[in-house]
């Protein structure tokens, strides 16, 4: 029979995770909601307001949204991002940004990996994700919507 693991007094059990750490910095409030630009296709959103209003203007241009979530901690995160932005070059039917998970509060409740890459209709609603930092299948289902 396998003992008990017993830590020194000055280690502690580790605790669970949690998706989005309020306690951390917030970023500042800006007067204007509209996300950052990361390049002329992409946009960077860090608040609940800015992936509100990304998503407003993908539906008033009738395009599907691709959102990537992530944090500035995940390594995976950065490994796939140049492959990301090559893919959103090419398949530039669609509207890309990358959102920050660790400043987000309701937004970012549902994703449960880092990286995941959301799809959203022209409606609004989620209709695929991908996780993980593998980059034919994200290739394959950015394919897949584009139109």
């Amino acid at each position: 029979m396998a003992k008990p693991l017993i830590l020194p007094p000055n280690l502690t059990q580790p605790t669970p995770l949690t998706m989005v750490d309020l306690s951390r910095p917030q970023p500042p409030v800006k007067a204007d909601p509209s996300p950052s630009f990361i390049a002329p296709h992409m946009m960077g959103i860090r608040t609940d307001e800015e992936f509100d209003t990304f998503m407003q203007d993908s539906k008033s241009s009738n395009k599907t949204a691709v959102v990537e979530f992530g944090s500035t901690w995940c390594q995976k995160c950065h490994e796939i991002f140049p492959t990301f932005y090559a893919l959103s070059k090419k398949h530039d039917q669609l509207r890309y940004a990358v959102a920050q998970v660790d400043y987000m509060k309701e937004r970012a409740c549902g994703v449960r990996f880092s990286p995941t890459f959301a799809f959203f209709n022209a409606a609004g609603r989620k209709v695929d994700e991908v996780t993980g930092k593998d980059p034919q299948r994200l290739a394959d289902h950015l394919w897949l919507h584009s139109d």
